[in-house]
């Protein structure tokens, strides 16, 4: 017995005109968006966030004291920023005046400068200059250079260019410095050291009986010690 299956081919209904209108729609809004995707101008860098301080003073000026409630240290600036984030603050024309106890004073100031972490370090920029105030047991000194980093702490100015000391009409010349400020005071010079010294005016010579003149010794008082030290420099008086 044989079976004959009939296929039944059913037709698929035409798409409607609704249908139609909603392919076209489709079509055309992805087109929009290609379109805009090539032609839309590139996205610009979002500018970064300006620099600016958390705290400004003008005119600042404050006082450190030693453990006994003297006065050691004087600090002044035209201007005071500071950076929280950075922990730094910047100068305007900062001033710095240490006091130490054998009584010789210390000025440093310069056109502008860092305050570095918790203020240990000072840093001092461009038209650097240093005064050492003298005393009847220690001469007058002046130091001028670039950049000049100061330590509280341990009492010691760092000069990594070159600096030039002037005393009394003697001239020190040197690619850079360590100097201790505190008593007893010291420095070391690095690289190539020149010193040059005032010609000594010898005094008027007393007259010897006859109008002759009597010998006299001529005493010699350098500002700078001649001995070379180890780093090829000299040390201050």
């Amino acid at each position: 017995m044989m079976m004959v299956a009939a296929l039944r081919i059913e037709r698929r209904r035409p798409w409607s005109q609704r249908q139609l209108l909603l392919l076209a729609g489709f079509g055309m809004c992805g087109g929009l968006a290609w379109w805009q995707l090539q032609t839309s101008p590139p996205e610009l860098p979002i500018p970064p966030r300006a620099r600016l301080p958390d705290h400004v003073v003008t005119h600042f000026s404050g006082v450190e004291t030693d453990a006994s409630g003297q006065p050691n240290r004087r600090f002044a600036a035209a201007e005071l920023r500071h950076f929280a984030a950075e922990n730094l603050s910047e100068l305007e024309q900062p001033r710095l005046e240490l006091l130490q106890p054998n009584g010789v004073t210390w000025t440093a100031q310069s056109a502008t400068g860092l305050v570095f972490a918790d203020g240990d370090q000072v840093r001092l920029v461009d038209e650097v200059r240093v005064e050492r105030h003298g005393t009847a047991q220690v001469r007058s000194a002046q130091l001028t250079t670039t950049q000049l980093d100061v330590w509280r702490e341990r009492s010691l100015a760092v000069a990594t260019v070159p600096v030039r000391i002037e005393s009394e009409g003697d001239t020190l010349t040197a690619n850079g410095m360590q100097l201790w400020y505190g008593a007893p005071s010291r420095t070391v010079f690095q690289g190539r050291t020149r010193i040059q010294f005032a010609p000594e005016i010898p005094p008027a010579p007393p007259f010897a009986k006859g109008g002759n003149f009597a010998p006299t010794e001529i005493p010699v008082n350098p500002p700078f010690s001649k001995e070379p030290n180890q780093e090829h420099g000299a040390a201050l008086p």
